[in-house]
């Protein structure tokens, strides 16, 4: 079986797409993180390759529109970008309105719920996601604290 690098690599020339030192560089980074990222980090990640921003952009977008990564909603209007099954295994998120914090919720059990809501229409699911928003026990503390001072 094929690594999630090469399998990445046949996507890319199975669309009609090289695959170039920066295409590779960006699909590193995502791959290498826990978590989804925000354009600006892998901007920042990215720019001692000499890629810029632009450029940066451009492959997410490619990457989105082929079905390699999707975006995150992380918080406060603000996207991340991470891989997507087969490139890494299929899971969903947990996300702190208070300080943006990501967990993974890595055992899905709603994959036989999902098949069984959308059969009578007939689709056939390419991926799903689910983003749970709330707030993380350190920021239900500090939001208990902050009340209490209040009062």
């Amino acid at each position: 079986m094929a690594n999630h690098e090469e399998l990445f690599q046949e996507t890319l020339r199975e669309r009609g797409f090289r695959v170039t030192p920066d295409r590779l560089h960006v699909y590193r980074l995502l791959e290498s993180s826990p978590f989804p990222l925000p354009i600006s980090t892998v901007v920042e990640e990215i720019q001692s390759t000499g890629i810029n921003q632009t450029t940066v952009y451009r492959i997410l977008e490619l990457f989105t529109a082929i079905g390699i990564v999707h975006p995150v909603l992380i918080g406060h209007g603000s996207v991340g970008y991470e891989l997507i099954p087969p490139f890494r295994h299929h899971h969903h998120h947990l996300v702190c309105v208070g300080c943006n914090q990501v967990v993974d919720l890595n055992n899905c059990r709603l994959e036989q719920r999902v098949d069984e809501i959308v059969e009578p229409y007939g689709y056939k699911i390419l991926y799903h996601d689910l983003e749970i928003h709330g707030l993380c026990p350190a920021c239900q503390a500090k939001e208990k604290d902050n009340t209490s001072n209040e009062n």
